[in-house]
């Protein structure tokens, strides 16, 4: 009994682990325990909550003071408590920080990485249980806002020659990266002068004008060099300065170049001209330039005599006068402008030539005959032809001359009428039939209306003045009354009609 008793009561010990009272007896104990073997069969005291070495204390010397364990990984952290680590989730410590996080049980120092490069800022740290967000477990970067610099990178500066490069952190303080110092851009494949390029030498130039050249300031000079006997020749070329040669020089011409490369443009060749104001080809005055071309407007020459007269020009010829009178100079003599003097007309004769020069030939008053309507008008000049023999046993040939050969033949008369102020019988004289019975009868026409009074009539052949064949007037002394006048409203006969102001004129009159 008294094994079956310790059995169940240390079951219930380890199952919580610790005893409740460790100066506190338990119950069977206290109201002690019949089969409970003698002092000199108990055990050796064990931390179950029994008093296994029957001294009356239970776990004496073995209880301890614990910490919960909640992530099992061997560190305690919260309230203490009394007992017998006898349980699992109970250890005699508490320096566990994160009591929930198996892995974190240690606080630590931790630094600021502002700029994330892995390194932190060794004045910006704090102590935590667990890294906080941004960050690092160490504290040797030397600028903590910019990424690029930190422990281990190297900062580079300058370009060609001058490319320089320090470790960025040393010693947790940033270093400086001083360049070089440039030198002299020399032709050596490197940019001496630091400017970001290579040999840019300005190019090499020689010569002036058409012999002006520019080459490279560096190139390759290469040369066949014998590296072994009996071997053939290999080039070796080598990279350094150029050499400049200049072009050969050539005969000066008008083309704005100097080709014979003395400095000089065009010297000796260009063409002098003077101003051209009318355009002939030929210029006056002094000379207003020099140039390859003549511009508009001007000549190579000064000989015109009038540079305001196209037709005046050296060469040109001045003509004047007409027919047998035209004559004609030079227009420029020695650079002075001469006068054209026509020659003296003379009478007309026929010639063929314009003698009195009118601008006419042969313009000789033509010959007249005949008189009245027998009257004609010939030329004066004609031709006069003839056979003449001109070599024995040949036909004979039409010679013709041209001279005062002019014919006129009249007309034929016919027989006078009367009043038609014609010679009709060409005998000089008009309307003179001598035969009374072509006579007309004329009527006085005073007022000169075209229409004659019935009384003071005349029979005669040639018209008197102021008389009509009409005898239709009615008053010969008005020339508003007569057979071709228009009746209006004024109280006579204008028409001549026997009626006054017939027809309603004078109606139409008041009406209008």
């Amino acid at each position: 009994m008294l094994s079956t008793c310790l059995f169940l009561t240390a079951t219930l010990a380890s199952s919580i682990g610790f005893a409740a009272n460790p100066t506190k007896p338990p119950p069977d104990q206290v109201s002690g325990c019949p089969d409970c073997p003698p002092p000199s069969e108990c055990e050796p005291e064990i931390c179950d909550g029994f008093d296994n070495d029957c001294d009356g204390k239970i776990d004496e010397g073995l209880v301890r003071t614990l910490y919960r364990d909640a992530d099992g990984d061997g560190y305690g952290a919260g309230a203490s408590i009394q007992g017998c680590p006898l349980g699992l989730g109970w250890v005699p410590n508490n320096l566990d920080c994160n009591d929930s996080n198996a892995s974190v049980w240690q606080a630590g120092r931790f630094y600021r990485d502002a700029d994330g490069d892995g390194d932190g800022a060794p004045n910006n740290w704090i102590d935590s249980c667990g890294r906080p967000a941004g960050y690092v477990t160490n504290g040797t970067d030397c600028n903590d806002n910019n990424a690029a610099v930190k422990p281990g990178v190297i900062k580079q500066c300058g370009v060609g020659a001058c490319a320089r490069s320090v470790q960025a952190c040393v010693n947790g303080v940033e270093q400086t990266c001083t360049p070089g110092t440039p030198s002299q851009e020399v032709c050596d494949r490197v940019d001496n002068n630091c400017n970001g390029q290579v040999d840019d030498l300005p190019p090499i130039t020689c010569g002036t004008g058409a012999c002006f050249r520019s080459v490279p300031a560096c190139t390759n000079v290469c040369e066949m060099v014998d590296v072994r006997d009996g071997k053939p020749p290999k080039e070796v070329c080598e990279w350094t300065g150029n050499a400049c040669t200049p072009g050969t020089p050539s005969a000066e011409t008008c083309n704005n170049v100097d080709d014979n490369c003395n400095g000089s443009v065009d010297e000796g060749v260009k063409l002098t001209y003077y101003r051209d104001g009318d355009g002939d080809g030929y210029g006056a005055g002094p000379s207003t330039g020099s140039a390859c071309s003549v511009p508009a407007g001007a000549s190579i020459n000064n000989q015109d005599c009038n540079d305001s007269n196209a037709a005046v020009k050296p060469g040109a010829l001045k003509t004047c006068g007409v027919g047998a009178c035209a004559a004609s100079v030079q227009a420029c003599v020695n650079g002075v402008e001469q006068t054209c003097t026509p020659r003296p007309p003379h009478p007309e004769t026929c010639d063929r030539e314009d003698n009195d020069c009118n601008g006419k030939v042969d313009d000789v008053p033509p010959i007249t005959c005949g008189l009245g309507v027998c009257k004609r008008e010939a030329p004066a000049c004609g031709e006069v032809c003839e056979t003449v023999e001109v070599e024995d046993g040949k036909p004979p040939k039409v010679v013709c001359e041209w001279g005062n050969y002019g014919l006129c033949t009249p007309g034929n008369p016919s027989k006078e009428l009367c009043a038609n102020d014609l010679d009709d019988d060409c005998n000089g004289s008009v309307d003179d039939a001598s035969n009374q019975a072509d006579w007309i009868t004329f009527y006085p026409d005073q007022d000169r209306d075209g229409s004659g009074a019935s009384w003071g009539a005349v029979l005669t052949c040639r018209q008197p003045p102021n008389t009509t064949r009409d005898n239709r007037d009615c008053d010969d002394t008005r020339r508003d009354m007569n057979p071709n006048a228009v009746e209006v409203c004024d109280g006579i006969d204008n028409n001549c009609s026997g009626d006054v102001d017939e027809s309603g004129v004078c109606e139409q009159s008041v009406c209008q």
